[in-house]
């Protein structure tokens, strides 16, 4: 083995190992990158996920306004209702 062959050597090993870490880092920012973007998504899922909630939150008071609106009218009507079967029995 002379000194070129050795040299020859040398520099594909290095070249080699220059692409190997060159591969690993780029690997590293992919998968960083990629982490980026999914964390965001998360980010905004966790938002239309709150606000989904609220808005939820919302229409169960209204909801329950109305049926406590609708109970106080079924208690009016109950309340004529009975009047009305008195003056029936009244009469009849």
């Amino acid at each position: 083995m002379d000194i070129a062959e050795i040299t020859m050597i040398a520099t594909t090993v290095l070249g080699v190992v220059l692409i190997g870490v060159i591969g690993f880092v780029g690997l590293g920012v992919y998968r960083a990158r990629h982490s980026a973007v999914r964390e965001a998504g998360y980010r905004a899922l966790t938002e239309q996920a709150a606000a989904a909630q609220a808005d939820a939150a919302a229409a169960a008071q209204a909801t329950n306004a109305e049926l406590s609106g609708l109970r106080a009218e079924l208690g009016q009507v109950t309340a004529r209702l009975t009047a009305l079967e008195k003056l029936l029995s009244q009469i009849g």
